[in-house]
């Protein structure tokens, strides 16, 4: 059960892209208690329309590619989270979520669980889980994501780096002529 229901998170976000309100008058005027869930419905409607503030009542299970592609372009477009969301038009925290498993596990972790109840057939001792090792291709693509990732952050230190260094000649005096 949300909290809010789409016809709100609808009237709510039209009114707000009138242009005549504010996120805090919003706030005081329906009582929400954050600005934050109104600053996402207009961004999530903003890219993906206001259709996209229904509520979809199937679970939506997503292949390993589509986790690796979020989890690529978060990485690489230096967007936060919920940008990130927005993009691919999915929940910010399911993005969270695959991060924080991504860190943890690498592609692996990404990978689609068996889902559902066990066979009551066989009454054995389950076997100790043993950690999933990754197929080759997982690997590289794994190994891709991470040297993607060190590239954006070397590319953003190279620019700081060169910032600094043309801040630095300005402020420096000039040099005396002999």
């Amino acid at each position: 059960m949300t909290k809010y229901s789409s016809e709100f998170k609808v009237k709510v976000v039209q009114e707000y892209l009138s242009g005549r309100v504010s996120y805090n008058s919003l706030c005081t005027k329906y009582s929400i208690p954050s600005t934050k869930p109104v600053r996402e419905w207009v961004k999530q409607a903003q890219v993906h329309g206001l259709e996209s503030l229904q509520r979809k009542h199937t679970k939506t299970f997503y292949s390993l590619e589509q986790k690796l592609a979020v989890v690529d372009y978060y990485q690489t477009s230096g967007a936060g989270v919920v940008s990130a969301a927005a993009h691919f038009g999915i929940n910010a925290s399911q993005v969270a979520v695959w991060m924080k498993i991504f860190k943890t596990e690498g592609v692996a972790g990404l990978r689609p669980k068996p889902r559902g109840r066990r066979s009551t057939v066989k009454h054995k001792k389950p076997k100790q889980v043993k950690k999933l090792e990754l197929s080759e291709k997982e690997a590289y693509q794994q190994e891709i994501l991470k040297l993607r990732g060190e590239l954006y952050h070397t590319r953003m230190e190279r620019d700081f780096l060169k910032k600094l260094g043309a801040v630095s000649k300005n402020n420096l005096p000039p040099k005396k002529q002999q």
